[in-house]
């Protein structure tokens, strides 16, 4: 039996699909998606193995920040000659923070500052009609800043968070907090967090045997 796959769709239920053309439960589908056509997050159930076979035409995707592209624990066959199957991007690392004192009064006289969130990675959208969002940067950390007149001046400059990744790929980390000042002064700061790897573009490689693997981008969890 074959079925078609012909417009953007969000998680569809290949099983449902074929049901309504008469599947019997138990026979060959062929799903065809066809060029031009994005489906996010596909999730093989309810077929036997061994029934399925997807001809992929179209992409196959991840929501942004390390979404799944295709997930199955179903023996399936994947001809991706001219489609494409990708894990979301992961999202950025967040900026470090830092504080900074003066030296002389360090309670009284200390400021703090944080780092900024990481952006996110580029993916399918996660919620609504289904459009490929692109990467974000990251957002800008806080600034404390201390003075006691006279005597000094004190500043702590949080890291800016890292940039999310493309799709397949991991975000970019998040800068270090740093401090600078006048006077006598002291302080400390944290490096920024690492960026979060990407999305897999199979959950369940060894269930699939690839006819043709296409284009793959992102991570295979077997």
């Amino acid at each position: 039996m074959g079925i078609t796959i012909a417009a953007t769709v969000r998680s569809p239920d290949i099983a449902a699909l074929a049901r309504a053309r008469g599947w019997n439960g138990y026979g060959l589908i062929t799903c065809t998606i066809n060029a031009g056509v994005d489906v996010a997050n596909l999730s093989i159930s309810g077929i036997p193995h061994d029934c399925l076979t997807i001809i992929n035409k179209g992409r196959i995707g991840g929501v942004i920040n390390s979404g799944t592209g295709l997930y199955t624990r179903t023996r399936i066959r994947i001809d991706n000659s001219s489609g494409t199957i990708f894990g979301g991007g992961g999202k950025g690392g967040t900026g470090g923070g830092a504080s900074v004192w003066l030296t002389y009064d360090p309670i009284n006289y200390k400021a703090d500052a944080f780092g900024g969130s990481g952006g996110n990675g580029q993916g399918f959208s996660t919620s609504g009609s289904v459009t490929l969002v692109g990467a974000t940067g990251g957002a800008a950390g806080t600034t404390g800043y201390t003075e006691r007149s006279g005597s000094g001046t004190a500043t702590a400059y949080g890291g800016t968070g890292g940039t999310g990744g493309a799709v397949g790929q991991a975000g970019g980390p998040g800068s270090s907090g740093s401090y600078t000042g006048t006077g006598g002064y002291g302080g400390n700061y944290l490096a920024g967090g690492a960026g979060i790897a990407a999305g897999a573009y199979v959950d369940g490689n060894s269930y699939v045997t690839w006819v043709a693997n296409g284009t793959r981008q992102g991570s295979a969890i077997n």
